[in-house]
C-alpha cells in the first residue's frame, strides 16, 4: 500500500507547491489534520514493513497500514479508547481519508491488530531510524535522562519474599585466618557494565507493580503501573526509551540507556538527577569518554565534590527532559491507559514517543531544510 507521502503528493503536503491540499478532502482541514499528515510522512518513511500477506480464502481482511495510521491518530488527536477512535473515524471524513479507510473496522478488529503489532516491536525500530536520520553526522551536547510514572488499570503482581535459610552461627568479631571469606556479589549495576543491552533489559522487572518516587514538591508519591525511561537531547528529541515495572529504580536503567544512546548519536555530557548518583554509573560514563553530570544525593553526604559554576549552568539543561514528559502526557498520551501487559503498554507509550520524535524531526531537520531551498 502507498504511504501518505505518495498518496498526497510528497513534499507538497508540507509546502503548497502546485496545488492546495484542501482540494483532496471533502471538509475543511484543521491544523490538527495537517499536523497529522506531516507526522505520518516522517513516521512512514522510517517505519518497517507491516504489510499483511493476502489470504485467498474467506472474507478480505483489513490492511495493516490504515489501522496503524489510526493508532497514531489516537496520539495526535488525544483519543483514549478504541471505541472513541472508531466513532471519530466514522464522524470525521478527513481523518478517514488520511488513514486510508473505505469502511471502518469494528473495535475488536482494532484491538486484535494492536495486540499483534505490540509483539513485533515496530515502534522501537521506527524510533531508531528517525534518530539515525536526524542525527547522522551531528554531535549532541547533552543527553538528559529521567523517568516518569505510568498509571494503569491493572492488578499489580506482588512478589513473595523467598525463604532464606538461616546462616550458620559464628563467633562475633574478627574472622580467623583459616576461615574462608565469601566474596561479595556484584550489584545489578556492576553486572550491567559487562552485559549486553539485551541481557540487561531482560533482567529488569517488567510486570505491573507498585512504585514510589519523590515529586517536584519533594513529597513521596506512589502509583500502580509502569515507568517510562527516556534519553532526551538538548532540543527535546527522544533518543532512547525503555518501559519497565514501577518498582525498578532509575539507576538500574542508566547503563542500558547509555549503551543504547551511544549506538545512535555521539554526545558529550550525560545529565541526570540525584537518583542516578552511583560511582559505577559515573565511572562507566567516564570510561566511554563522556562527562557525567549527576546531582549529588543527600544520602551520600559530602563524598563527592559539588558542581562547579560552569557545571551548574550545564545542569540546567536537564529541564528539557521534564518538558518532554509534559509534552507527552499533555498532548500525545491518553490520560488513562486501559490496556494490560508490558507489550501493549510499551506499544502505546512508544507510539507517543515516536510521534514526539517525528515532530522534533520536522521542527529542527526537515522544515528548516525545505525553507532554505
Amino acid at each position: 500500500m502507498k504511504t501518505i507521502t505518495e498518496i498526497l503528493g510528497g513534499a507538497q503536503t508540507l509546502l503548497p507547491v502546485s496545488y492546495d491540499i484542501q482540494d483532496c478532502f471533502e471538509e475543511h482541514l484543521t491544523n490538527e489534520h495537517r499536523l497529522f499528515m506531516h507526522v505520518l510522512r516522517v513516521i512512514e518513511d522510517a517505519q518497517p514493513s507491516i504489510s499483511r500477506p493476502r489470504a485467498w480464502t474467506g472474507r478480505p481482511a483489513y490492511r495493516n497500514e490504515p489501522i496503524m495510521r489510526a493508532h497514531f491518530a489516537r496520539n495526535i488527536f488525544h483519543i483514549e479508547t478504541v471505541t472513541d477512535l472508531r466513532n471519530r473515524l466514522i464522524s470525521d471524513p478527513n481523518l478517514r481519508t488520511i488513514c486510508g479507510f473505505t469502511s471502518v473496522p469494528s473495535p475488536a478488529t482494532f484491538s486484535r491488530r494492536y495486540a499483534a503489532f505490540s509483539k513485533k516491536t515496530p515502534m522501537i525500530q521506527t524510533l531508531d531510524t528517525i534518530v539515525h536520520g536526524s542525527h547522522d553526522g551531528r554531535i549532541v551536547g547533552h543527553i538528559n535522562r529521567d523517568s516518569a510514572p505510568i498509571l494503569t488499570r491493572e492488578t499489580p503482581v506482588t512478589r513473595k519474599r523467598d525463604t532464606v535459610s538461616p546462616l550458620p552461627p559464628r563467633k562475633r568479631g574478627r574472622p580467623r585466618k583459616e576461615d574462608v571469606r565469601q566474596e561479595k556479589e556484584p550489584t545489578q549495576i556492576e553486572k550491567q557494565i559487562e552485559q549486553s543491552i539485551s541481557i540487561s533489559l531482560s533482567e529488569l522487572p517488567k510486570t505491573c507493580a507498585w512504585g514510589c518516587k519523590k515529586n517536584s514538591q519533594g513529597n513521596m508519591a506512589t502509583w500502580k503501573g509502569y515507568k517510562l525511561h527516556l534519553d532526551i537531547s538538548d532540543t527535546g528529541f527522544p533518543i532512547s526509551a525503555i518501559v519497565t515495572g514501577a518498582n525498578v529504580h532509575d539507576s538500574q536503567v542508566a547503563i542500558p540507556l547509555e549503551k543504547m544512546t551511544e549506538e545512535k548519536v555521539q554526545h558529550l555530557y550525560s545529565v541526570m538527577d540525584a537518583a542516578y548518583d552511583a560511582d559505577s554509573i559515573a565511572t562507566f560514563i567516564k570510561g566511554r569518554g563522556r562527562v557525567p553530570l549527576i546531582d549529588q544525593n543527600k544520602r551520600r553526604g559530602t563524598q563527592r565534590e559539588p558542581f562547579s559554576p560552569s557545571q551548574k549552568e550545564r545542569y540546567k539543561v536537564r529541564t528539557t527532559v521534564e518538558r518532554a514528559y509534559a509534552h507527552l502526557k499533555d498532548w500525545l498520551l491518553p490520560e488513562q491507559i486501559f490496556v494490560r501487559g508490558i507489550e501493549k503498554v510499551s506499544f502505546l507509550l512508544m507510539s507517543g514517543v515516536v510521534c514526539l520524535a517525528a515532530m522534533k524531526a520536522l521542527q529542527f531537520t526537515i522544515l528548516p531544510t525545505l525553507q532554505k531551498v
